[in-house]
């Protein structure tokens, strides 16, 4: 089963009647938990392949109206072998992914909106592997030559960083047997896995590591 990479997509530019031509939604329906309701209804995405933003990649169907070589077209259009989007309100996109984050998709989806609305965009995206073996801040901007075209940079930072300072800041050896990551840590009252959570989320504010509690 791959690692799911979770990712957060804040996009700067796009009103909010520009932001929803960029989707397609289907609505459904589950039945409601209290016997005697009526169903509950909701939205959701279609497959992002199928995506208004993703209309100008190139992609072919059989003759079953599925995605050929699918699998190698999501690593190479989407950036990951697959992805999920679960909330799109503007201006945010957040979702899942597997073992990599879906970089190309934000760049292929900055640069539809950018040329189909005529403005330049900026986006900002953070995403963790849910193990935290490596999180990241990836940044696009799009410019115009004769048409759009997306500048994009990556902030990585490597799990085991994040494990380095932890041990350096409380003396302590995350590959002990022993460790506990949940329960305080001696009488430091620091708990292991609450000091990582505070130093992700400063680096996905700052883009700097360093120790925050």
């Amino acid at each position: 089963m791959a690692n799911h990479v979770y990712f957060s997509i804040n996009v700067e530019g796009l009103t909010e009647e520009q932001w929803e031509c960029l989707f397609k939604s289907e609505e459904h329906e589950r039945p409601h938990w209290q016997e005697g309701e009526p169903p509950i209804k909701f939205k959701e995405l279609v497959e992002v392949h199928e995506q208004p933003f993703m209309s100008n990649v190139p992609r072919e169907y059989d003759k079953d109206g599925w995605l050929e070589d699918s699998y190698n077209w999501y690593c190479r259009e989407i950036g990951a072998k697959w992805c999920n989007i679960d909330e799109w309100e503007h201006p945010c996109i957040s979702g899942y992914s597997a073992w990599s984050t879906p970089y190309q998709m934000v760049v292929s989806l900055i640069e539809f909106a950018s040329n189909k609305f005529n403005v330049e965009l900026t986006a900002k995206m953070t995403y963790e592997d849910e193990f935290r073996n490596f999180i990241g801040v990836d940044t696009f901007e799009s410019y115009k030559d004769d048409e759009y075209y997306v500048a994009h940079d990556e902030n990585y930072l490597d799990g085991n960083e994040l494990n380095a300072l932890l041990e350096e800041e409380l003396g302590c050896d995350v590959s002990d047997d022993d460790f506990e990551w949940f329960e305080e840590y001696k009488d430091t009252g620091i708990v292991p896995s609450e000091a990582v959570d505070e130093m992700v989320y400063n680096f996905f504010e700052t883009e700097e590591l360093r120790w925050c509690m």
